[in-house]
């Protein structure tokens, strides 16, 4: 198999011939070949080279065309700063008070923000690497957009209060995750034409270190199940895959995220791989959970050996599981311990194959 064989194997119930291995480490990439963060998040000619010349140092099955959060919230108007060699940041959003959602208007991906920018990149890789190698998308989950428009800490203020009936304001809320899900909906359909193998809702801030099941279950899972559902037909159509990225220990939740839509759910770091496999395994595949920086960044290679013995003790049987990290690999990590996972990865060969 090539690796995006292997992927799609494993994303699909499927066996692949060997472990599929796939750090989350765009960033990270772009640093090792001497690109800067800024150039990479404003060119996607000089994201897509940076990513590729990166591949044919490592290996590994997944390319990741993204560098930066906040490509759709510019969109929106929010005011971003932009820094020479390290991801923007957000200086302002645009809502101050839940009146303000009402004057939102839903943005076009080809020519607002920078959401562009990694559509050119996803075309680029593909022109390049063709089906050889899974190209992972990008996008802002509804959640996470509704935090970079009005200001995380406003957000969970909003939304407790909200839960709670402590606020007349739920059916703005509801307009806001709407419209963010709608944008998220429509970026990733062209992601799908373009080239993407896998596309994502990454809704970090949807995460239950930050809220409650109950608040997930009731206000998050209803717009992430809404996004997979609508992209469902096109990812059939060009054999993509679905991935859901909630960062954080969400134990408590993994017996929701298979009801999402996903085919495939990372599991941070946070929370134990074993668990996840148990309640979620028979029904999508997993990706993860090595710590990005306690074993990858600050551990030996010896470190991140064990680590990746540990993750397919737990997780590798049967399928179903994408050796990963946790979350994004910091740009400093060590190539030595990235290697270390890939190789160990190529080493462990599935027997009984279903898929040849």
């Amino acid at each position: 198999m090539n690796s995006k064989e292997r992927i799609l194997a494993a994303a699909t119930g499927k066996i692949p011939d060997v472990l599929p291995v796939a750090p989350y480490m765009a960033n990270h990439c772009t640093v090792l070949v001497g690109e800067t963060l800024k150039n990479a998040y404003t060119s996607g000619k000089r994201l897509a080279d940076a990513q590729i010349k990166a591949w044919e140092i490592y290996g590994q099955d997944v390319v990741v065309a993204q560098s930066d959060n906040y490509y759709m919230a510019e969109a929106f108007g929010c005011r971003i700063i932009h820094h020479d060699r390290e991801a923007p940041t957000l200086e302002k959003p645009v809502i101050k008070e839940m009146k303000d959602v009402a004057k939102l208007k839903k943005p076009d991906p080809l020519k607002d923000g920078r959401m562009q920018v990694y559509l050119e990149a996803i075309k680029r890789m593909y022109e390049k690497l063709g089906n050889e190698v899974a190209i992972r998308g990008c996008g802002t989950g509804p959640f996470v957009m509704a935090g970079h428009l009005m200001g995380n800490e406003a957000l969970l203020l909003e939304m407790g209060n909200i839960f709670y009936g402590l606020s007349p304001y739920e059916n703005a809320m509801l307009d806001l995750l709407e419209i963010a899900c709608e944008t998220l909906i429509d970026f990733v359909r062209y992601q799908i034409v373009a080239g993407a193998t896998i596309v994502q809702c990454a809704d970090s801030t949807a995460s239950m270190d930050m809220i409650s099941p109950q608040m997930y279950e009731k206000y998050i899972l209803p717009c992430e199940q809404k996004f997979f559902m609508e992209i469902d037909p096109l990812c059939k159509k060009y054999g993509a895959v679905k991935l859901l990225h909630i960062c954080g220990d969400n134990t408590k939740a993994f017996h929701l995220y298979p009801e999402t839509g996903a085919d495939i759910v990372a599991v941070d770091h946070k929370a134990d791989l074993a668990v996840a496999k148990r309640v979620m395994g028979e029904r999508v595949c997993l990706i993860g959970n090595l710590d990005p920086s306690g074993h990858l960044l600050l551990g030996s290679a010896q470190k991140v050996e064990t680590a990746v013995r540990s993750c397919i003790e737990k997780a590798a049987s049967g399928g179903r599981y994408i050796l990963g990290s946790g979350c994004e690999v910091p740009v400093n990590t060590p190539p030595e311990n990235i290697k270390t996972m890939i190789r160990l990865a190529r080493e462990y060969i599935y027997e009984n194959r279903s898929v040849e």
